[in-house]
């Protein structure tokens, strides 16, 4: 897509040359669906997935396909420095995405409007506008202050932001894995895919795909059955940034993201980064409502007495900045799996949750099941 930059005194927009350049250069770029149809020479079709079957890793039998587990992380640090809108190398800049939700009957369950204005790693506001949610945030030397709704955002409110901004968000949660190059093809098309993967049977099913001899990230096979497909891809502050992105769940829709503005800014009014009076201080507070993401699982060994039994045990965690569990204590479910389950649950790691960039505690509920 033609891109002309127009320079007024305080703010640099990326605007479309005329519509008949945009028509032009749409038809040039490729589009990737997730959709049970036949590849064209306009549409990368990648037929959804309803399910993965564990397979033996192809690096465990090859050396030549052997990473540390360090591998994964620089891959990532690489890539988030090419797509998306991470890195505090980057000028101050705006973002306006529209975003709408489906149940797993297709049915519109929440639309929104998300917008972050960043300043710098500590300077940014994010407003979320939406049936289900309305707050802004804002981001200062002095912590995060919050108007509006006071619960904190929901995994597909973050993803909202995450896919346009952070697209290697849910590899940078991964470990113990390493990358594979691989080629896909899809009828006339090939995507030069990475495939993490690990040297145990049940490798990960996760791989993140660019455009044959591109940088520009085209499509994810990522969390649970969870697939991605970006689109418009524009250049902006040479980052690769995808304006349209569907994301199917089992093969379903499950969010449709536009974006409606992308602005490169020379300046930023302070006062639109200065939180109001009524602003709630947040930092340095112990935080519920949200679901940090685990690093480190293990199963209880339940009594023998229970050994027949189906049961579920919740148990309240406080999990620390550094991702260590603080405390459990089992609160429903047979009493004589309590002492297994709190015991097993001290054991967990999750990755820390960061509030304007630091660690906080955090309070939460996890459920351990024998079937």
């Amino acid at each position: 897509m033609m891109l002309t930059r127009i320079q007024p005194a305080a703010v640099l927009i990326f605007t479309l040359c005329s519509l008949a350049q945009v028509q032009n250069d749409q038809t040039a770029q490729v589009s990737v669906v997730i959709a049970n149809a036949d590849s064209s020479n306009a549409v990368i079709a990648v037929p959804p997935e309803t399910s993965w079957t564990a397979t033996l890793s192809l690096s465990a039998n090859n050396p030549k396909y052997r990473r540390s587990n360090d591998d994964l992380a620089m891959w990532v640090r690489t890539q988030s420095g090419i797509n998306g809108l991470q890195g505090p190398d980057l000028q101050p800049w705006r973002v306006v995405i529209a975003y709408d939700e489906f149940d797993e009957d297709g049915d519109n369950v929440n639309s929104g409007i998300f917008e972050e204005l960043w300043a710098g790693p500590k300077s940014y506001r994010r407003r979320y506008t939406s049936d289900k949610l309305n707050q802004t945030d804002y981001v200062t030397e002095h912590g995060l202050f919050r108007v509006g709704d006071q619960r904190w955002p929901g995994r597909v409110e973050q993803q909202v932001r995450n896919e346009i901004v952070d697209p290697f968000y849910y590899a940078a949660t991964l470990n113990g894995l390493h990358t594979r190059t691989l080629e896909r093809a899809f009828g006339p098309h090939i995507l030069d895919c990475v495939a993490l993967e690990s040297d145990m049977i049940n490798s990960s099913p996760t791989q993140y795909c660019f455009g044959h001899g591109d940088s520009a990230l085209r499509y994810v096979r990522g969390e649970g059955w969870l697939q991605t497909a970006y689109n418009d891809i524009v250049s902006f502050q040479g980052r690769d940034i995808a304006r349209e992105v569907d994301v199917t769940d089992a093969g379903k829709p499950h969010l449709k993201l536009k974006v409606q503005a992308l602005e490169l800014l020379s300046s930023v009014d302070p006062k639109d980064l200065q939180p109001p009076a009524e602003a709630v201080n947040l930092q340095g507070k112990r935080l519920s409502g949200v679901s940090p993401r685990t690093l480190h699982v293990e199963s209880p060994r339940w009594p023998s007495a229970l050994r027949e039994q189906h049961f579920t045990v919740a148990v309240e965690l406080v999990i620390g900045k550094d991702g260590h569990v603080l405390s459990a204590q089992a609160v429903s479910g047979p009493a004589a799996a309590f002492s297994a389950a709190e015991s097993t649950a001290r054991k967990w790691l999750f990755q820390p949750y960061l509030v304007g960039g630091e660690p906080a505690e955090v309070e939460t509920t996890i459920m351990m099941s024998k079937n």
